[in-house]
C-alpha cells in the first residue's frame, strides 16, 4: 500500500493523476480538510490530517499539518529504528508528498493590502515539501501539478516504483520551488522598506529595481525562469536557453515579442533582436533599423515606412544581407515584398496586415516577430545589467541612466547649430549610444550614412564612418558616444565637411577640441552623459 499526503491549492490534474497512480498500487491518502473535500467529491476514499494526528485545525487553518505525526511519517527514513519509532506510535510511512503553495505570486497580481498578503503566506505548505525532498531516498514529491505526468511515466517504465533518479530530481524542484516562493515573500516585504532610510541588507533584483547606485545591497537574490529552450547559442555546438529575471511585480509580458513563423530562435537572433528594439525605441517613427551582428548597418527615419526602409537599407547593403529588420510601425505587402527580395534572417514590427503575412509565408524560414503592445516604447525602469565574469564574479549596474535630450545640450563653440539640425542631432545621439565602442555614428536628413563601431581607438572608428559616409557628410551631423582625447577626430571632420559634432565632453583637451572646431567653423554640443559601450 502507497500512502499518499496530498494538500494543494491548484487541483488541476489532480484526480486523473490519482486515478492512475492507484492503478499500480492501492493507496491510502491523507489530505487537508478542503482537499479532503474534493477528493471525496471525486470518489476517492482517505482521511484528513486530524484524523491522522488526533488534533483539530485551528487559528483558522493557519496550523494543520505541523505536527509531529505528520513530519514523523514523512522524515523517517528506511531504517528498522526508524520504523519501529514509528510502529510504536502507531505513526504510518507516508510515501508521497503531493504539495503546492499558497498563490502568493498571483495575488501580488491583485494589490491586495499588506495584512491579506499575510495570509496567502504559507507556512505548512513550505514544510511538508522540505521535509519531503530531504527525504528523498525513501520519499517521493510532488511540488507542481507539471509533474504528475512524470511519476506516472516512471511508475510505467518501473515496475510501479517511482527511481531514486527521480526522486532526487523531484527533491531538487521542490527546494527550487521553495526557494522561489520565499524570495518573492522577501521582495514582497523588502519593498515595504524602501523608503524608511532603512535599505534591507539583502533584496533581489527582478525586472525592475529602485535600488540606487549608492545603495547597492551585500547580497541579491535572482530569480530566473526559463522561457525556452533556443535552437543553438553564439555557434551551432553550443546549447542554449532564454531566461528571464522574475520580480515581484509581473506586470512586464514575457516574451517581448510573439513569433509568427519561421525557425526556431538562436541565442545570436535574441541578442539581436534586443539591439534592434532598443534602437528603435529610441529614434522615432516611421523608423527602420537593420541590424547585423549587434550592430545596426542602417537606420532611418523618413516620411513613410517604405521611404525609411529603402534609405536604411541603401546605407550599406552588404551588412544588410542576412540582417535583423525591425519597423515601427504596421508593416504592408508592398513593403513585405520589396523586405524579401533580399536574404533576412528577421523582420519585427508592432504589426503586420494580412497580405503582408501571405507574402512573407512564402520565406518560410523568415522569422516573422510581432513585437507587443508597448514594447516600442522606452522603458527607463527596466535597465538593471548583469555581466558574467565566470570566476571573475558578476558585474550589477544600471544599464543607463535617464537619456539626456536635445534641450539638454550644451553649445560651447563659436558656431551655433543652424536652424532645422535640431531633429538630425537627436537623432544621431539617439543611434551612437547603442553602438559598440569606440563608436563614431554619421547622419543627415534622418538617415544614417556612416558607423565606426569597436575600434580600439576613436580616429580609427572616425576615420571609417566617415569613410562610408562619403560625400555626403559635408553637412552632416557627427556624434561619440565618449570624448574626444585629441584634435586630430575634429580635423578629420573638418576634412570630410561635418557641420555638427555631439559628444559627452569631459576630456582634459576639451578646450583643445573646442578651440579645433572654432578654427574649422563646426558647432560643437556636449551632452555631459557619456554612453560607451564595452
Amino acid at each position: 500500500m502507497r500512502t499518499v499526503l496530498v494538500s494543494v491549492t491548484d487541483k488541476t490534474g489532480l484526480d486523473s493523476f490519482l486515478k492512475k497512480l492507484a492503478g499500480f498500487e492501492e493507496l491510502r491518502l491523507i489530505a487537508t480538510t478542503s482537499t479532503a473535500k474534493y477528493l471525496k467529491e471525486n470518489g476517492f476514499a482517505g482521511i484528513t490530517v486530524e484524523e491522522l494526528t488526533k488534533f483539530p485545525e485551528i487559528l483558522a487553518g493557519r496550523v494543520k499539518t505541523l505536527h509531529p505525526r505528520v513530519f514523523a511519517g514523512i522524515l523517517a527514513r528506511p531504517t528498522q529504528e526508524d520504523r519501529d519509532s514509528l510502529a510504536d506510535l502507531e505513526i504510518p510511512e507516508i510515501d508521497l508528498v503531493v504539495v503546492n503553495l499558497y498563490a502568493f505570486e498571483e495575488k501580488l497580481k491583485q494589490g491586495l493590502k499588506e495584512s491579506e498578503m499575510v495570509e496567502q503566506v504559507d507556512i505548512g505548505g513550505v514544510s511538508l515539501l522540505r521535509a519531503a525532498a530531504k527525504n528523498f531516498e525513501r520519499v517521493a514529491v510532488i511540488s507542481d501539478p507539471s509533474q504528475y505526468e512524470r511519476v506516472i511515466e516512471s511508475l510505467q517504465a518501473n515496475g510501479g516504483k517511482i527511481t531514486l533518479p527521480l526522486r532526487k530530481q523531484l527533491s531538487a524542484e521542490a527546494f527550487q520551488r521553495t526557494a522561489s516562493y520565499d524570495r518573492s515573500i522577501s521582495d514582497y516585504f523588502s519593498k515595504q522598506i524602501v523608503g524608511t532610510g532603512a535599505p534591507p541588507a539583502q533584496v533581489s533584483i527582478g525586472l525592475r529595481t529602485e535600488t540606487p547606485a549608492e545603495q547597492f545591497p551585500e547580497s541579491l537574490l535572482l530569480k530566473i525562469e526559463k522561457q525556452q529552450d533556443l535552437r543553438y547559442g553564439e555557434n551551432p555546438h553550443q546549447a542554449a536557453a532564454w531566461y528571464f529575471l522574475k520580480g515581484e511585480s509581473d506586470d512586464v509580458v514575457v516574451p517581448p515579442f510573439e513569433q509568427l513563423q519561421g525557425k526556431e530562435m538562436s541565442s545570436n537572433n535574441i541578442v539581436d533582436t534586443y539591439a534592434l528594439v532598443k534602437i528603435l525605441r529610441d529614434i522615432g517613427s516611421p523608423g527602420v533599423c537593420i541590424i547585423k551582428r549587434n550592430n545596426p548597418c542602417g537606420v532611418a527615419v523618413g516620411k513613410s515606412l517604405r521611404e525609411s526602409y529603402k534609405i536604411a537599407y541603401d546605407c550599406d547593403p552588404m551588412s544588410a544581407f542576412g540582417g535583423v529588420y525591425g519597423f515601427t510601425e504596421t508593416v504592408d505587402a508592398e513593403l513585405a515584398s520589396k523586405i524579401v527580395e533580399n536574404f533576412v534572417e528577421i523582420v519585427l514590427a508592432p504589426s503586420f496586415d494580412k497580405a503582408a503575412l501571405d507574402v512573407f509565408s512564402k520565406k518560410k524560414n523568415v522569422r516573422v516577430l510581432r513585437i507587443r503592445k508597448d514594447g516600442l516604447a522606452r522603458n527607463v525602469d527596466m535597465q538593471v545589467q548583469i555581466k558574467d565574469m565566470q570566476d571573475f564574479g558578476l558585474i550589477i549596474e544600471k544599464d543607463m541612466e535617464p537619456p539626456v535630450g536635445y534641450s539638454q545640450f550644451k553649445c560651447v563653440t563659436e558656431k551655433k547649430v543652424a536652424p532645422g539640425m535640431e531633429k538630425d542631432i537627436a537623432f544621431a545621439w539617439s543611434v551612437v549610444k547603442h553602438l559598440t565602442s569606440n563608436a563614431i555614428f554619421v547622419a543627415k536628413e534622418g538617415r544614417a550614412l556612416g558607423f565606426g563601431i569597436g575600434q580600439t581607438s576613436r580616429i580609427a572608428s572616425v576615420d571609417i564612418a566617415l569613410k562610408q559616409a562619403g560625400k555626403d557628410a559635408q553637412g552632416a551631423v557627427l556624434a561619440s558616444d565618449a570624448f574626444f582625447p585629441a584634435t586630430d577626430n575634429i580635423e578629420s571632420a573638418a576634412k570630410a565637411g561635418i557641420s555638427v559634432i555631439v559628444q559627452p565632453g569631459g576630456s582634459i583637451k576639451d578646450d583643445e577640441v573646442i578651440a579645433a572646431c572654432n578654427k574649422a567653423g563646426i558647432a560643437m554640443l556636449f551632452t555631459g552623459q557619456r554612453c560607451f559601450r564595452h
